[in-house]
């Protein structure tokens, strides 16, 4: 997350400090959390250091950005990181600090080694007693924070310098690979291709899904590939979570509507898309209309695609298309196509060859627009706009739709590359104080162009989940990590700021923003209590497509076991050895053995306590 915020005065005595040893990274312990104590955490940093030991949490990732301790040239500012790092060391917290970003006269990070090496040099040899352990950048492979076209090869050379500035000081101080997000193989290979498996003690990536149990495949294709490269290093997953925003509207009545207005009905017409990743697309269909069905085609198929049989195109879900297949676009929609373009600013990025057999994104930003006569502006295209919205709204025409997300963006269209004929027609309005807009718009276009584009760049992929979901999906997060060979992974995140009802980063967290536990925070009490480092005999099994089994001994001879279903809930006939010293839900209530050895499995793990062996039998039968 990259926030901007300001180092309050009083920072370097808001926390009393101590001459207490702070611990290095566990060895076997799994359990981290990350949190922004540098940043909006900051100033309950002493809670959450000391709600935290009721989960018996000892490690916390958080940012030592350059940006943060280095304010403007030959300045440097580390009296909030000292407070941290002292209230830390007086609590018993292990840290795992991110060197991370870039300053406006050294951006990107990598164009700027020498500066970068200063502020590595800088901090690392203030805090190597205490800090034993560094992650070098913040997802290098996202555009945002990269603030150039994301490379591997790029990345390691900035690894690299680290590495050697880090290993001068000390060379008994850990170097973690900077968590990517995701699990991006091509980009992870053209790092190592450029021997970036040379610079780093340990691995570490963010493997972000709708489900842990993906992280049993994906993890596994992260080891076949530092094999390949001779690479035995433990690995982190130092991101992994999902928010509990509200969840979002889907937009599906609102193009719906749009869709109507130019005379098509969705539920009489095919869809046509582009060939994207399965998952992209199961993230992105939930805020679509239901078409007749559904026809996926290649880009080079686009210059034969006919309008009259195929109304409706998605050319492409995000920012990113292979431009030299606009032309195609252009035509589809002068012979009265209709484009569905969505999830932020299409065309942003032209994917273009690397020369290696892959594609680079290259920045194109709004020079493709005019040739379909769209447009959009922004802040960093027009100082008249605002960062973002306050308000969003159903336009007229679509009002009927019913209530709409607050999903601001900042991106805002225009009519400005309208032809006579052409029409602009909001489906959102989007205010900021004097400012008007439009969130979302259809373009109805009767000039040189016959057809239709409808663009909603405020459509976001994630629906958040509930806070019971939440609560499951921890205890399986673990369980899951520790099958796929993950040393320690770092929750994201431990509190939820909940400034935006709407907004999913917003809501990332075990803790709401007062510090009250969501039912997350009694799950993870409950497996470290039942699953505390140091347990060894770990195994999961795969019973059927969706249930799963994990055994364990603790520290104290106990075997327990967790029964979970990665999908629809299913009922199970399950006998144990002996009697189960208890049966406890994932959060922590007791459940009474049932007769007929027959229970319900959700994807909340059940833990049968204190029993060897445990027999599991799918059963058909409803539990009344």
């Amino acid at each position: 997350m990259n926030k901007k915020y300001y180092l309050p005065l009083f920072a370097a005595t808001l926390f009393a400090t101590g001459t207490f040893a702070a611990p290095e990274l566990p060895p076997g312990d799994p359990y981290g959390v990350c949190t922004h104590v540098d940043a909006w955490d900051f100033k309950l940093a002493p809670q959450m250091f000391t709600q935290m030991k009721e989960l018996s949490l000892k490690q916390v990732r958080t940012d030592f950005s350059w940006r943060a301790v280095n304010p403007k040239p030959g300045e440097w500012n580390f009296s909030r990181h000292d407070a941290v790092v002292d209230l830390a060391e007086k609590k018993g917290i292990s840290l795992l600090p991110i060197l991370t970003y870039d300053v406006a006269w050294a951006s990107p990070a990598h164009r700027h080694l020498d500066a970068w090496g200063e502020y590595v040099r800088k901090t690392v040899s203030r805090y190597q007693r205490k800090l034993r352990a560094w992650e070098i950048f913040n997802e290098p492979n996202i555009g945002g924070f990269w603030n150039d076209t994301p490379s591997g090869k790029d990345y390691a050379k900035l690894l690299k310098r680290s590495y050697e500035e880090i290993k001068k000081i000390d060379p008994g101080l850990t170097v973690v690979y900077g968590g990517v997000n995701g699990v991006p193989l091509p980009y992870i290979e053209e790092s190592f291709q450029a021997e970036a498996g040379k610079w780093f003690d340990v691995m570490a990536v963010h493997p972000y899904s709708s489900k842990p149990e993906d992280m049993l495949e994906t993890i596994a294709a992260l080891k076949a590939l530092m094999k390949k490269y001779g690479i035995d290093k433990p690995i982190y997953a130092t991101e992994i979570g999902w928010s509990t925003m509200e969840l979002q509207k889907s937009f599906a009545p609102l193009l719906s509507e749009a869709l109507k207005q130019v005379g098509v009905d969705p539920a009489e017409t095919p869809l046509v898309i582009t060939d994207v990743s399965t998952e992209t697309l199961a993230r992105a269909e939930w805020q679509l209309p239901r078409f007749k069905e559904r026809i996926t085609i290649g880009l080079d198929e686009l210059k034969n695609l006919d309008p009259a049989r195929y109304p409706v195109l998605i050319p492409c879900i995000g920012e990113r298309f292979e431009m030299k297949y606009f032309p195609d676009l252009v035509q589809y929609v002068r012979k009265g196509g209709t484009l569905l373009l969505m999830f932020g600013l299409p065309f942003y990025y032209d994917l273009q060859p690397d020369g290696k057999g892959g594609l680079r994104e290259v920045k194109i930003e709004n020079s493709a627009w005019p040739e379909l006569h769209i447009g959009w502006e922004a802040f960093w295209t027009n100082k008249d706009v605002p960062f973002k919205e306050k308000t969003q709204k159903a336009a007229p025409g679509f009002t009927q739709c019913g209530e709409i997300s607050f999903m601001p963006m900042g991106r805002f269209l225009h009519d400005r590359n309208l032809k006579p004929g052409d029409q602009f027609i909001p489906i959102i309005e989007a205010t900021a104080d004097r400012y008007h807009s439009a969130a979302a718009a259809l373009y109805k276009l009767n000039s040189d162009l016959k057809g239709n584009v409808i663009v909603c760049p405020t459509m976001k992929f994630n629906r958040g989940v509930s806070e019971e979901k939440l609560s499951e999906l921890v205890s399986r997060t673990f369980l899951n990590a520790k099958e796929a060979g993950i040393d320690k992974l770092f929750f994201y995140q431990y509190r939820a700021i909940e400034e935006n009802r709407h907004e999913p980063e917003d809501h990332f967290g075990i803790v709401h923003h007062d510090l009250q536990p969501k039912k997350a925070f009694y799950a993870w009490k409950l497996l470290s209590q039942l699953l505390p480092p140091q347990s060894k005999e770990f195994q999961l099994e795969q019973q059927t497509a969706s249930l799963f089994h994990a055994s364990w001994r603790r520290p104290d001879g106990k075997k327990i076991h967790a029964v979970w279903s990665a999908g629809e809930p299913v009922t199970a006939r399950i006998s144990g050895s002996s009697a189960p010293e208890s049966i406890l839900r994932h959060w922590g209530p007791k459940v009474q053995p049932a007769a007929d050895q027959r229970y319900r499995i959700d994807g909340g793990p059940l833990f049968f306590c204190d029993v060897e062996t445990l027999s599991i039998v799918p059963d058909s039968g409803d539990i009344q």
